[in-house]
């Protein structure tokens, strides 16, 4: 058993409920069957890759669909919405050296790149931290950069393009030459900036080597790119509880190829995790399980849920728990982060959590290590100050055609989600009260649209303040115009005043775009964002 618990007599006491306390005590968790969770991997690895808007994520969806009613979960139904899907057309890359054509690697475009046509010497910028960057001359040159897992491919890309770079090559760290695929996309563009193509380690290791050896690299990329509209679904179902308030338990179904570790074994831990808690009856607040579409490209399905269920209604969400990849053989890093509340770190140290999963940090620590983003459905619920839980976990064969079903330890993902089980019951049993209170580690905001007359600008009025209500004065405030559901209208910035406040202003053109639901975004943070605000627009 791999469950080792530093407060044993609590995890004792929970054991004990429901096992022969009585006539009305409910059923006490049962830790899953691993060939249960194999049977789902294997099932959901049969659609193969599940992109967002494509027929096999809508299959994987509708399967989903199927297995949450056969649990007998209540109002299993879909919420939709559109995207900009970036759609790669002709694409080519060509190496030379020092002069000569050199064997040309196998490659892929990253989702968000650019398009058109780009060429230059490379140059090495490792991480392409500002550290790597400085002193680097990247004007008409291509960027040569390679994965750091922990430090995320979105924020290499903005790096590098702030930097000058044409393009940016991408050197993937997997196994057997497999290419490491991923969207590079940081905020709401669909079409970014510069080219971006990935290769793989071995490739990439005789590049380096030449470069080592003061020769000159020569890249030229071309990529046909563009963005058409799409519809992604993420899929809901719940347990109905006895008193007022939720809790969410989320994970992503799209997938790069199969995707089993990133994240069918998270959709896989999903519905046991479902199939326990109906199991075990009623329970105190109202759980609602969620498998959110998009994550991938754009962590749109939290998006989604965050904008329904927080902004255009109030539901009484008291903390989202997300399993993102939470289980992967051969994995050095076994990723836990929670949000600044007490309670959180209760339930998961009294049942062993923080050893099962040996990374074990705050959820401010996320954002520092990534790059400034949090790169999973919870961001945005983060941002806004609701409690959240996310597992992670760094697999060899993340985001590779080889993250096939046996690369899922499915045995530890039976203990986690046994764990997890046991968690949940501690948190069900303590009152709404416990669930309120200010992140520390996080800004507050408000986002009010003023009304506007036909053909007028909008204008937004923004105040942020730190987690104790003090006024950010000279906080940087990014915000964005978002037109049927994710589509970018506009962006812009501005910084606050002595008071914390700010005045957004986008132009009447893009604030009469679209027929469908319209959203201003906006985030403000002294280096990365520590609050997220959103406002619906009529």
């Amino acid at each position: 058993m791999l469950l080792r618990a530093r407060r044993p007599g609590l995890v004792l006491l929970l054991l004990l409920t429901g096992c022969g306390g009585g006539d009305d005590a409910p059923p006490a968790p049962v830790k899953p069957q691993p060939a249960a969770l194999m049977t789902t991997l294997d099932a959901l690895a049969a659609f193969g890759e599940k992109r967002v808007g494509t027929p096999p994520g809508q299959q994987a969806g509708e399967y989903i669909r199927d297995r949450m009613a056969a649990i007998g979960l209540s109002d299993v139904h879909a919420e939709s919405w559109t995207i900009p899907r970036h759609t790669v057309g002709a694409a080519s890359l060509a190496i030379s050296i020092d002069g000569a054509a050199a064997t040309n690697p196998g490659f892929d475009v990253f989702y968000g790149s650019g398009g058109g046509h780009a060429e230059g010497d490379l140059v090495f910028v490792g991480s392409a931290t500002a550290t790597d960057l400085a002193g680097k001359d990247l004007s008409n040159k291509i960027a040569l950069v390679e994965r750091n897992r922990f430090y995320h491919r979105s924020t290499q890309y903005k790096n590098v393009t702030a930097a000058g770079a044409r393009g940016m090559l991408y050197l993937s760290l997997a196994a057997m030459n497999e290419r490491q695929v991923g969207s590079v996309s940081l905020s709401w563009e669909s079409v970014g900036p510069i080219p971006a193509i990935t290769i793989g380690a071995d490739d990439g290791a005789a590049i380096r080597a030449a470069l080592d050896a003061g020769k000159t690299v020569h890249a030229v990329m071309d990529a046909e790119v563009s963005a058409v509209k799409a519809t992604g679904s993420n899929w809901i179902g719940s347990i109905p509880g006895r008193e007022a308030g939720q809790i969410v338990i989320g994970a992503h179904y799209d997938t790069w190829f199969v995707g089993s570790t990133d994240n069918s074994g998270g959709v896989a831990a999903l519905l046991a995790l479902a199939a326990s808690r109906k199991a075990q009856g009623k329970p105190r607040y109202t759980l609602v399980f969620v498998a959110y579409d998009g994550e991938e490209v754009a962590l749109y399905g939290g998006y989604d849920y965050l904008r329904r269920h927080r902004i255009e209604t109030a539901d009484p969400i008291l903390a989202v728990l997300n399993f993102e990849g939470p289980s992967a053989r051969e994995s050095n890093t076994f990723g836990l982060a929670h949000s600044a509340l007490p309670l959180l770190d209760t339930a998961i140290t009294s049942v062993g959590l923080e050893d099962l999963y040996n990374l074990y940090v705050g959820m401010e620590l996320v954002p520092e290590l990534f790059g400034g983003i949090i790169p999973t459905d919870i961001q945005g619920i983060y941002r806004t100050n609701v409690p959240t839980i996310s597992t992670a976990v760094d697999s060899p064969y993340y985001h590779t055609r080889r993250d096939t079903p046996d690369k899922v330890d499915v045995d530890f993902l039976a203990e986690a989600v046994y764990a997890f089980d046991l968690a949940l019951g501690i948190m069900l049993e303590h009152p709404p009260s416990d669930f309120v209170q200010t992140d520390s580690k996080l800004w507050k905001a408000t986002v009010t649209p003023r009304a506007r007359a036909a053909g007028a600008p909008l204008e937004v009025d923004v105040t942020v303040t730190d987690s104790a209500g003090a006024p950010q004065m000279m906080a940087l405030v990014q915000g964005a115009l978002l037109y049927d559901d994710f589509f970018q209208a506009g962006e812009t910035a501005k910084l606050t005043d002595a008071t914390g406040k700010v005045t957004l202003q986008f132009p009447a053109a893009q604030a009469d775009m679209g027929a469908g639901r319209r959203f201003v975004h906006i985030t403000s943070g002294p280096s990365w964002p520590l609050v997220e605000g959103i406002a619906k627009l009529p």
